[in-house]
Parts: C-alpha cells; structure tokens; sequence
C-alpha cells in the first residue's frame, strides 16, 4: 500500500493521506508524492516539505557516506538505494543491545504535478539526504498577450 504526500488548496483531506495545506500565497499547482512499498532492511524516515518553488524530500539515513547512496529519476519515479554498513569488526561480537539497523535501504516516490524532473539535485549534510524538485509555474488560468500581426 502506498502512501500519498503532497498539498492541494481545492481538495479535501483523504484517510491515509500526509499532505502539507497550501495556504500560502503564491502557490502554483498541485504535488503530489506518493510513497512506493519497497523490499528491502529498512526505510529510512523521510520528511516532504513543499515550498513556494519547489518540494523537499528529506531522508534521515547517519552513518550513511554520499558515495553509498545512489538517487535515479525513472519516469515520473524518484527512488534512493544505498547501504549502511556495520561499523564494528565483522566475526563474533558480542552485543548486549543492538538497536541501530543495517544492510540495504531503498525509498521510492512517484511525482505527480507541475514539477520538473530534469532539474532533481541532491545533497547530503549532517546525516539528512536533501532531494529538492523544482516547481513549474501553473499554465492554466493565466492570462497571455498574444501579439497581433498585419501581412
């Protein structure tokens, strides 16, 4: 089962669905992102965070290095995989409490909306993946002077 995140001024809030209200002014179009099942360990926590030109999918994954983490735009996809290795010497060790996870990650989240996709950049800062999605202005509505022409 899926997850929906995204924001809408006009549609009322369905059961299941994490979305950001879009009140503030200037606010083109409709995101919206939803959270694909993945198999894999683990999930990471993942925050969407929309703003006025673009939307924020922030990944919490410590411990993680920016050359373990691969993120790929597939369609109207955007999916993160990556591996959090152990950082203690591999053989018999003996735990008395072993609650952080390792082993593969991977997150997947398909885009529907005025965003561009060619433009997707990633950074990774303080143990936070930061993916930012550039917002395309709205179309529809909006008034165009088309230049008339003798000849």
């Amino acid at each position: 089962m899926s997850r929906k995140i995204g924001s809408s001024r006009t549609r009322p809030k369905v059961s299941g669905e994490v979305r950001a209200e879009g009140g503030a002014a200037g606010r083109s179009g409709h995101v919206l992102l939803l959270d694909l099942p993945a198999e894999s360990t683990y999930q990471p926590p993942s925050d969407v965070v929309e703003v006025d030109d673009v939307v924020r999918v922030l990944l919490e994954i410590p411990g993680v290095p920016a050359a373990s983490v691969q993120v790929r735009v597939l369609g109207n996809r955007i999916e993160v995989t990556g591996e959090k290795t152990p950082d203690f010497p591999p053989g018999e060790t003996s735990f008395l409490c072993l609650e952080r996870i390792f082993g593969k990650f991977q997150r997947a989240f398909e885009v529907r909306g005025a965003v561009n996709l060619g433009e997707v950049s990633a950074r990774m800062a303080n143990g936070i993946l930061v993916i930012t999605i550039p917002k395309v202005a709205e179309r529809r509505g909006r008034e165009r002077r088309i230049p008339v022409t003798t000849g």
